[in-house]
C-alpha cells in the first residue's frame, strides 16, 4: 500500500503573487479616492471662500457711502493669497438704484476660477 503525502498548511507562490496583485489593486483604489476627495474638499473651500469674500466687498463697498459710476479691483491681501477681486458700479434706469457686479477670481490647479456676484444697491437718502 503506497501511502500519500499530506499537502502542508503554507501557501503557493502563485497564490501569493495573486493576493499581492489584488491587495495592491485595492490600495491604490484607496489611495486614489483619497486624492480625489482631497481635490473635492480644496476646491469647495476656494469657492466658499470667494463666495465670502464678494459678501463682504459687497457690504464695504456700501459702507464707503456714496455711490457712482466707477470700478476697482485688487486683492485680499496674505490672509487669501490665491484671491482677488475687482468690482464695477453702473448706472440703472430707475432713479437711485446703482447695479453692483463683484468678480472674485482665483487660481486653482493651473486654472483660474471665477465667482460673479451681482446685486443692485440703492443709493443713500441725504437727510
Amino acid at each position: 500500500m503506497m501511502m500519500r503525502r499530506r499537502r502542508s498548511g503554507g501557501y503557493s507562490l502563485v497564490e501569493m503573487v495573486a493576493a499581492l496583485t489584488i491587495f495592491g489593486i485595492g490600495v491604490l483604489g484607496t489611495m486614489e479616492l483619497f486624492t480625489t476627495c482631497l481635490q473635492s474638499t480644496s476646491a469647495s473651500l476656494a469657492h466658499t471662500q470667494a463666495v465670502y469674500l464678494a459678501q463682504g466687498l459687497v457690504e464695504e463697498v456700501i459702507a464707503e457711502g456714496e455711490l457712482y459710476a466707477s470700478s476697482d479691483s485688487g486683492d485680499f491681501g496674505q490672509e487669501y493669497p490665491r484671491h482677488s477681486w475687482s468690482y464695477d458700479i453702473e448706472d440703472t434706469d430707475q432713479v437711485g438704484l446703482m447695479l453692483l457686479r463683484i468678480l472674485v477670481t482665483w487660481n486653482e490647479r493651473g486654472r483660474e476660477k471665477e465667482y460673479v456676484l451681482t446685486t443692485l444697491v440703492a443709493e443713500r437718502l441725504q437727510l
